[in-house]
């Protein structure tokens, strides 16, 4: 197994917690998420607290970080999951942060943004690390407000790039959507037409 590397303090200028639960976090995600997993995961983090502070939103770095990194893993564990992959990630994360440390009610405020970055409509009510995460994932995933990184995202690509994402992510939304076709990746990937707006997203060319 590959050493896990130390967290960083910054990544193009945009701040990275340093306190204990979010470094366990930060070896969790090396060990457990797949490569184009873990890199979309960190960058959501990034893309989520440079809006975050470009539009001045008061968020918790650490609960925001925990539950950037810990969204997605629903999809690793599919033929296991008896819930939506969001839900089953959150529950995931909930145990995983308390016996980390967190405080419970932090931990609970990251399972809820987990659980709502695949819902449509998420605003400041639901809480401000729930709508950084759902904008950010937005973002990375599809290109929304793509412009609106323009100032980092050359700095936060190059430390954690793409990859086979798009590839992977879609791979893993279409095996959700047909095993669970009442979950959320059913109406992203069939709605809104996911595939076709990632080809044709500001990311297409990006590797």
């Amino acid at each position: 197994m590959r050493p896990v590397p130390p967290v960083p303090r910054s990544v193009a200028g945009i701040a990275v917690p340093s306190d204990a639960v979010s470094r366990s976090v930060w070896a969790w995600a090396h060990r457990s998420l797949p490569g184009y997993l873990r890199n979309h995961s960190i960058r959501a983090y990034l893309w989520a607290a440079a809006l975050g502070d470009r539009e001045g939103i008061a968020y918790d770095r650490p609960i925001l970080w925990a539950a950037s990194l810990f969204h997605d893993v629903g999809l690793t564990r599919l033929p296991r999951n008896t819930m939506c992959f969001e839900v089953e990630g959150a529950e995931l994360a909930r145990r995983s942060l308390e016996r980390r440390g967190m405080d419970p009610a932090a931990a609970d405020r990251a399972a809820i943004a987990i659980i709502l970055h695949m819902q449509p409509g998420v605003t400041l009510a639901d809480g401000a690390e729930s709508v950084l995460l759902d904008r950010s994932t937005g973002l990375d995933v599809r290109g929304d407000g793509y412009e609106l990184v323009d100032g980092v995202r050359d700095g936060v690509m190059e430390a954690f790039p793409r990859g086979k994402f798009d590839r992977g992510f879609l791979d893993a939304i279409r095996r959700e959507a047909t095993s669970r076709p009442t979950c959320q990746s059913a109406r992203l990937l069939h709605a809104t037409g996911l595939a076709d707006w990632m080809a044709c997203s500001p990311w297409a060319g990006w590797r």
